[in-house]
């Protein structure tokens, strides 16, 4: 596979970068950015729990002090809301079970705000999972410096999201459930002092993984904590750094009534390497 440098892909015409982003080369981001990213969910704590309350999207990332589990504070607070409502959960991330989610909390954004009241700190939430944990979920850690944070995308910069959407699961006859993975890349729209938005624009899409185009509408409910990925090029390869943690994503609604799709993410750099969050960038 020909692997292109920032270089050669700037100087491509518009034809000859789409050319080399249908090949092999473009469905290679895809295929390494689905290393990085994992599905938990939660539910009644049964003999068979295989009744799904809620799913969502994590992944790993080790900032020097070993890797710790991510996602959107919003998803472990609807998991509190369930244990509240329900009684004890059964939790898995990949096809690791954690037997109460509660006992590996290190640090949760608006953890005490109420409903409706106002959000201050960013929409994540961090986990030190018990030790070998990690190599069993399978994922690879994204990887980060544990001193100064790179500076985040620029608007226009491609930037990777990635995740499991709710609607692409699927429970099999055996009683097991298939996760189904989605990733897309675009650039980036605006960059604010907390939050990266991407809106992506279907005349621009590229099928990679053969499956079609998912229809105008599509809804992402599920890929909230999941990472959005930034492309780096180095000693002549292509890896991601985490740009964000993602938030907010289309939701389902009938292609009449959608205006824009996107994708919203807290910026990363409020993760501290000790998986604290602190309170301002």
């Amino acid at each position: 596979m020909k692997v292109y440098s920032p270089v050669e892909l700037n100087a491509m015409t518009p034809d000859e970068r789409k050319a080399a982003l249908t090949s092999d080369f473009g469905r290679s981001f895809h295929v390494t950015a689905s290393r990085h990213v994992t599905w938990i969910f939660w539910a009644q704590d049964t003999s068979e729990p295989t009744n799904i309350l809620n799913h969502a999207s994590a992944f790993m990332l080790d900032r020097g002090r070993g890797p710790m589990l991510i996602t959107a504070a919003h998803v472990y607070r609807q998991y509190l809301a369930d244990w509240d409502q329900f009684g004890p959960l059964y939790c898995q991330v990949a096809n690791v079970v954690v037997s109460d989610l509660r006992k590996h909390l290190i640090a949760c954004g608006n953890l005490g705000v109420r409903h409706g009241e106002p959000e201050l700190d960013p929409d994540i939430a961090t986990f030190r999972l018990p030790a070998g944990a990690h190599p069993r979920i399978g994922k690879e850690p994204v990887l980060a410096p544990p001193d100064i944070w790179p500076p985040p995308p620029n608007p226009g910069e491609s930037v990777m999201f990635a995740g499991f959407p709710g609607q692409e699961r699927i429970t099999l006859d055996d009683g097991s459930m298939s996760f189904g993975f989605h990733s897309g890349m675009s650039g980036v729209t605006s960059v604010t002092e907390h939050q990266i938005t991407q809106r992506y624009e279907r005349e621009f899409l590229i099928d990679h993984h053969g499956h079609g185009l998912p229809p105008k509408g599509y809804g992402l409910g599920g890929i909230s904590g999941g990472p959005l990925l930034v492309p780096l090029y180095r000693g002549g390869a292509w890896i991601w750094r985490l740009g964000g943690v993602i938030s907010q994503a289309t939701e389902e609604r009938p292609p009449d009534e959608v205006i824009f799709e996107m994708v919203v993410a807290h910026r990363a750099e409020y993760i501290q390497p000790d998986g604290t969050l602190s309170k301002m960038l």
